[in-house]
């Protein structure tokens, strides 16, 4: 079995020995600059105009990883499962003073439906599964249309341009049955048409313009030893024996003599069908050669692979079932667990996108942001929110103001920008209203306590 760790070895080296110095990346997909801005560094003038290798075999991580490994798979899949409560959508007015969700615009239409194949739910199902495999995500945004289209990493590769310091070019992307070297059947994509999200890489040459890091390459050993480890137990129970001991005899043995005991021993007591007590005569004594699990500490080292898969996803094992997260849980932690996932985890994580999304796609009476109004672990802190938007109304406040650094996301409300007399129950410096009115906290001026 390939293990993570060697694959990643070898990707690195592929990188050095054939990477830039190589014809293949030799080859000038994108001359121009396209506009691009020169960056205040250099880089090395051996990235100038070429193409960049990717630095982890994504197919590795995803047979390896995300197909055999279960911790693995439930880790992102609990992401895919917990995103889908928070939709992107489309607001009217701006960032700074937000305003009601946008209803049957082009952009809110384009939000629940990104491309004419896939709801929002798919396509941003498939952009957390990559973003979590390679570290990187592509999505192509049709000039014309504005339609989204999320791009396999594994088949994206970065250009940077010829220019002195270079910049970056663009993107190729290969097709599935080509090689990066075979460059002309490749579909060359400028700068402004693709979104680049992907996470940190403290080792990248291009100085954050290259490829991000992927969260396996810091856990390939553990998955590797998991993976090991699962196949071991596998392959015990199927053939249903290992050299756990000897058979000593006080008296010699002829070869003939010991074929019919091991025949005998292996009838009756071979495979797990037969496992039970062990009778022995004629003065034998059977002598344990191998560890049990308890001494070899297989629950410690099983625990501690599972603690080290899950860490670099930023999930908490109680809520992917993982042996190590039930000993010691209980329900309320579990629904700890969740909200320090969503507070720690994933909001920062959709963060990435919503800036990326935003800078796409704000207008001057629109801007999109990620509704988290509809998940319930981050619910529980409303009423802590609603108390300290309270509090500063009674301070003097204006309601919006205040609903927004609560992180209230109510939008406007009329005269919301006026400081409430929270005694009368009206705003103050409003001036005289009609019988009948009412104020924007639907309480009517006819009303006499």
């Amino acid at each position: 079995m390939v293990k993570l760790r060697d694959r990643l070895r070898a990707a690195a080296n592929a990188f050095r020995l054939l990477g830039p110095s190589s014809k293949y990346s030799s080859v000038s997909v994108l001359g121009s600059d396209h506009g691009v801005k020169d960056l205040p560094f250099a880089w090395p003038t051996n990235y100038n105009g070429k193409v960049q290798w990717h630095l982890v075999d994504y197919n590795a991580y995803v047979k390896e990883g995300y197909a055999r490994n279960t911790l693995v798979y439930s880790a992102i899949m609990y992401k895919v499962r917990a995103i889908m409560s928070a939709p992107l959508k489309a607001y009217s007015g701006t960032l700074e003073v937000p305003g009601d969700v946008s209803v049957n615009t082009d952009l809110s239409n384009l939000l629940r439906r990104p491309n004419k194949y896939q709801s929002w739910v798919e396509f941003q199902a498939r952009n957390i599964v990559f973003l979590n495999l390679s570290g990187n995500v592509y999505i192509y945004v049709d000039p014309f249309t504005q339609e989204m289209q999320s791009l396999r990493p594994d088949r994206m590769f970065i250009v940077t341009n010829k220019t002195v310091p270079a910049g970056l070019a663009g993107y190729l992307y290969v097709p599935d049955g080509h090689s990066v070297s075979d460059w002309e059947a490749g579909v060359k994509f400028l700068p402004e048409d693709i979104m680049h999200i992907k996470l940190p890489n403290p080792a990248d040459p291009l100085e954050g313009l290259g490829y991000g890091m992927s969260p396996l390459q810091p856990a390939a050993q553990s998955i590797d030893v998991d993976n090991m480890v699962t196949k071991f137990l596998n392959i015990f129970f199927e053939r249903g024996g290992m050299v756990t001991g000897v058979l000593q005899y006080d008296l010699p043995l002829t070869q003939t003599v010991a074929n019919q005991i091991l025949e005998r021993w292996n009838q009756k007591y071979g495979g797990i069908e037969n496992w039970q007590v062990g009778i022995l005569d004629r003065g034998a004594k059977y002598q344990r050669t191998t560890m049990t699990f308890e001494e070899m500490g297989f629950e410690g080292v099983d625990g501690r692979g599972e603690t080290r898969i899950l860490s670099p996803f930023g999930v908490v094992p109680i809520l992917v079932g993982a042996k190590v997260g039930l000993d010691s849980s209980t329900y309320s932690n579990y629904e700890a667990a969740r909200q320090a996932v969503w507070e720690d985890t994933l909001v920062p994580e959709l963060t990435w996108f919503e800036v990326e999304f935003q800078n796409r796609f704000n207008t001057d009476s629109e801007f999109v942001m990620f509704d988290f109004s509809r998940v319930p672990a981050l619910q529980r802190a409303l009423p802590r929110q609603v108390d300290a938007a309270y509090t500063m109304i009674q301070a003097g406040v204006p309601p919006n103001m205040a609903f927004r650094t609560a992180g209230l996301r109510l939008g406007d409300i009329p005269n919301g920008d006026v400081p409430r007399d929270l005694t009368s129950g009206q705003g103050q410096n409003q001036g005289p209203r009609s019988n009948g009115d009412t104020d924007s906290w639907g309480q009517r001026d006819d009303v006499v306590e």
